[in-house]
């Protein structure tokens, strides 16, 4: 079974409670590139910070994380502490609130310190680069797999479709839901069943069971479950085994599943064939290219472009990158990758990543 990378979990919440307690990172000459990420339970997380600090070190600075917990309130201390006293060479943020961490990061421009801001927007504040993923062409990928796999079914895209959309507050969960339905939605006779599944995964587990046994009532067939996260998956596979469904994609009665972002998990079933497709996003590289970006322009006092492309020179899903102006200063959207049972092993997924 696969794992995650356990490099960072103890360096994560050590070095968080040091620069809680105003402690300070060993110098090397060149200082140290600070991250701020959301926790560091939730192995997606602990992958983020691990893309942010192996870049870091590998261009000869320190990397230390602060981790917030969850708690908006924490993160935006922590911050202010590293702002105000902990001389960063730079900051890369994964923002808990993004309105709430605005102040703090006005703080940081005006100090002069380089910003990078990962996978969710900061508003009302302009940073260097924002470095995201693009959540609606994820959604828009799953749904072309999505036609992809009801054709080779059926001869024409054709059958019935689940989609377990994510909490409504999420914008990264209300992306990947309207890339996929309306994408989905393009063929008339593809029938699409919408309902809250997603991200816990009881709640998958609960939603799909009552679909199921609709479905079952009226003889319907349902042909393939889409969701927008990992956590969410885990309970479709429940459902899918308590209702006799859980089989390999070489059985007619075989439900085709769709996922979303890359746990190991979930990659061991697509490549045993029970899982069809994992849109993965690149999870080492979105804090990588930052520390890449940050690196060759504002740590050298040159504006980051707002246009033309970047080649990363780290070992990422993305080769390479373009610049755009967003709403908050330059960006660059990472573009997603489907995989399937052929593909699913690429070791720069971050979900394949073993433990040493």
């Amino acid at each position: 079974m696969k794992k995650i990378v356990s490099l960072l979990v103890t360096a994560a919440m050590g070095v968080g409670l040091a620069a809680c307690s105003g402690g300070t990172a060993a110098d090397n000459g060149k200082g140290t590139i600070w991250y701020s990420t959301k926790n560091s339970t939730e192995q997606v997380h602990v992958a983020f910070a691990n893309g942010v600090e192996a870049e870091a070190q590998a261009l000869g600075f320190n990397a230390d994380t602060v981790v917030a917990e969850a708690d908006a309130a924490k993160q935006n201390d922590q911050l202010n502490n590293l702002i105000m006293n902990m001389n960063p060479a730079a900051i890369v943020v994964n923002p808990y609130d993004s309105d709430s961490v605005a102040d703090v990061l006005n703080r940081a421009r005006d100090k002069g310190i380089p910003i990078a801001v990962i996978d969710n927007k900061a508003n009302n504040v302009e940073v260097d680069l924002s470095v995201l993923f693009d959540s609606y062409a994820s959604g828009v990928a799953a749904g072309e797999k999505a036609v992809e796999l009801l054709t080779e079914r059926y001869g024409e895209p054709k059958g019935v479709v689940v989609n377990l959309f994510g909490e409504v507050v999420s914008q990264v969960f209300k992306d990947r839901a309207a890339g996929f339905e309306d994408t989905i939605k393009k063929y008339p006779n593809i029938t699409l069943k919408s309902a809250l599944g997603a991200p816990e995964a009881d709640v998958a587990t609960s939603t799909l069971n009552n679909i199921l046994a609709d479905a079952k009532a009226s003889g319907e067939k349902i042909d393939l479950v889409n969701t927008p996260t990992d956590t969410a998956t885990l309970g479709v596979i429940e459902s899918l085994k308590t209702n006799g469904l859980w089989l390999k994609s070489d059985d007619p009665n075989h439900v085709m599943v769709i996922s979303h972002d890359g746990l190991g998990d979930i990659l061991d079933q697509v490549e045993e064939g029970y899982v069809d497709a994992e849109v993965v996003i690149d999870v080492f590289g979105v804090g990588g290219i930052a520390v890449e970006v940050l690196n060759e322009y504002p740590m050298q006092d040159k504006a980051v472009p707002s246009s033309g492309t970047f080649t990363p020179k780290g070992k990422y899903l993305n080769k390479e990158v373009t610049f755009e102006q967003g709403d908050n200063g330059p960006t660059i959207m990472l573009d997603p990758v489907v995989v399937d049972a052929e593909t699913a092993a690429d070791p720069l997924i971050w979900g394949n990543a073993e433990a040493e």
